[in-house]
């Protein structure tokens, strides 16, 4: 069973071994989060090039086969190969080193996993399956974005302060407060706020 958490990995390092298209998945969502990866690989797709040019000192490419030495300095690891042995070996030394660890074709070897994100600045939603059956963790994160659209980093805000001011003046009101500033638009939040400060 997994404990669901959300990390900071702004300034972490994280390796991720593969250099295929599921490595390349998890790469950018790390990078677009501020993490600092390390991808190790004998073999690395050109996709991963065009982060480099994006993200330049956050990614490192080491076009290698699987080695201890690689994971040693490691926030967490994700095991992303095509061969079941490698990931295995890597989930091992992993256990051994006391490294967080995510393979992703085995989650009975993994210490966490990752999930499907959608992230909209300041409101951030994971879904996940457990690895049973991602297709469904990825149609639930398309539908929830169309419906969760509006929260942009703006909205997120206005509905932030008017939490505080709802929660310093109007504590027995919170839950209508809170309710109806979720069902207003950008333009009726702002003049909402207005009459909560009065």
């Amino acid at each position: 069973m997994f404990y669901p958490i959300m990390l900071k990995i702004e300034n972490k390092l994280i390796i991720v071994v593969g250099g295929g298209q599921v490595a390349y998945r998890k790469v950018k969502k790390l990078l677009e989060f501020g993490g600092t990866v390390r991808v190790v690989s004998p073999k690395i797709i050109d996709d991963f090039k065009d982060l480099q040019k994006e993200y330049k000192e956050n990614i490192e490419l080491i076009y290698d086969i699987y080695n201890k030495k690689y994971i040693e300095d490691a926030f967490l690891v994700i095991g992303a190969t095509s061969s079941r042995m490698t990931n295995k070996e890597i989930g091992e030394d992993c256990n051994n080193l006391n490294i967080l660890v995510n393979i992703v074709d085995s989650k009975d070897e993994s210490d966490f996993i990752t999930s499907s994100i959608i992230n909209n600045d300041n409101l951030t939603i994971s879904i996940s399956t457990l690895g049973s059956f991602p297709y469904l963790s990825k149609k639930i994160r398309i539908d929830m974005e169309k419906k969760y659209k509006k929260f942009d980093k703006e909205y997120m805000i206005i509905l932030e302060e008017i939490r505080r001011i709802t929660l310093d003046n109007y504590s027995h009101k919170t839950k209508e407060i809170m309710d109806k500033a979720l069902e207003l638009n950008i333009v009726d939040l702002k003049e909402f706020l207005k009459e909560l400060e009065k």
